[in-house]
Parts: C-alpha cells; sequence; structure tokens
C-alpha cells in the first residue's frame, strides 16, 4: 500500500499576508524571553479633580429670559423687606439697620465667598476641594456676619451686648441657609450659570446681613438711648 506523502509546510496553515508583520513583530527572537503582551491601561485622572468636560456645553452669550429676570427682582426685594422690617422691630432708625445689613453682608464677602467657589464648568459635580471651601464659608460667615453688624448696632446706641451678638449670630446662620439654597435656584433658573454670577452672590449676601440684622434687632429690642 502506497501511502501519500505529505510535506510539513503542506500540513502548516498558510499565513495570511495582511496579520504577517503583526505575527512576525510579536514572535520572540532567537535567545530572547517571551514577551507579555499586556493592554495599556486606560488613564486615570487624579482624586480631586474634575474632568473637564464635565458639564454640557452651555452658550456664553445665551440671552437671561425674562422669567429668571422677575426670580431675580422678587429675591431682591427680600433682603430690603428684611432691613425694613428689623427697622420696625424695636423701633430703630432705618439707616441703621441699613447700615447693620450693609456691615454684616460686606464683613460676610470674605468666609462668604467660600460659598461659591464651584466653577460653572463644574456641571454639579462636588470635588474635594469645594467640599473643603463650603465647609468653611458655612462655618465662619455667620459669626463674621454677626460681627459686623453687632458692631455698628453697639456704635448706634443699640442695647443687650451678648443677647444682641447671639441674636445676630442666629439671624446670620439662617440668613446663610437661605442664601445657598436660593443662589442655587437662581443658577437653575437663569439656565446659563456663567450669567448673573456676581448679582447672584449680592442676592445671597444681602440675605446673610439682613438675617444678622433682624436677629439683632430682634434680641437687641431696639434703641438703648430710647429705652433711658
Amino acid at each position: 500500500m502506497l501511502c501519500p506523502l505529505v510535506s510539513s509546510a503542506a500540513r502548516e496553515p498558510a499565513l495570511d499576508l495582511e496579520d504577517a508583520p503583526t505575527r512576525l513583530a510579536l514572535m520572540p527572537e532567537e535567545g530572547d524571553a517571551p514577551r507579555n503582551i499586556e493592554p495599556p491601561l486606560p488613564a486615570q485622572r487624579p482624586l480631586g479633580r474634575r474632568p473637564v468636560n464635565a458639564s454640557p456645553q452651555m452658550a456664553l452669550d445665551a440671552p437671561v429670559p425674562a422669567g429668571a429676570w422677575a426670580v431675580y427682582g422678587a429675591f431682591t426685594l427680600v433682603p430690603l423687606g428684611g432691613l425694613y422690617g428689623a427697622s420696625r422691630l424695636g423701633g430703630e432708625r432705618l439707616w441703621v439697620t441699613a447700615a447693620q445689613t450693609a456691615a454684616g453682608s460686606a464683613v460676610g464677602t470674605l468666609p462668604g465667598s467660600l460659598l461659591f467657589l464651584q466653577p460653572p464648568e463644574a456641571g454639579g459635580r462636588w470635588a474635594e476641594a469645594d467640599v473643603a471651601a463650603f465647609g468653611a464659608g458655612l462655618v465662619l460667615t455667620p459669626p463674621l456676619a454677626a460681627l459686623g453688624t453687632w458692631g455698628v448696632g453697639e456704635l448706634a446706641g443699640g442695647g443687650g451686648q451678648g443677647r444682641a451678638f447671639l441674636g445676630a449670630l442666629g439671624g446670620a446662620a439662617v440668613g446663610t441657609l437661605l442664601g445657598v439654597a436660593l443662589h442655587g435656584v437662581m443658577e437653575e433658573v437663569v439656565g446659563n450659570r456663567d450669567a448673573l454670577g456676581s448679582f447672584r452672590k449680592a442676592i445671597a449676601l444681602g440675605f446673610i446681613g439682613s438675617g444678622a440684622t433682624v436677629g439683632y434687632q430682634w434680641a437687641a429690642g431696639g434703641p438703648r438711648a430710647r429705652r433711658r
């Protein structure tokens, strides 16, 4: 019986010409150790940093809708009504409560700016630095704003030194929480977080100063000179 002779070359499958360079590159040369080919790991961003493309693209020159202007105007009237109501609580002069509100807002600006450090391109994502800054602003803003309001009130002849400061501190804390909450509402209403940013911060700081003034006048019970 005759067995057909099959050569070793005929038993091996034919190499694909397109894959030949790739296969030759992966084959180890004589005397070299076998290579361990692993796919590259995806790049990971460092902790504490947000991705650049985290937020959707928003037009920087998008017009502010009329409804947003109405909401901003209504929120602006609230601190103004607060300082007027503070003057009616204890019969204090209106210019004194206005000065107290301005002082509380101005002194609270430095720590209060930490509450609004999150950039518009963050897209609602909070990094570790944002959380730390927000926490520091939330703790430092009420006492400093209360100190400014209390100082002007005492210079104008207010009464109840320790009690008045505690009242201003409580009012500033409430105003801080309201200002932060309404700042977020105004961001959503305007639709473009780059627009009216300074206006939003001014309104939020107005809530802080107005709250401190209302708390001071409520705790102090009116001007000291008139009670005498």
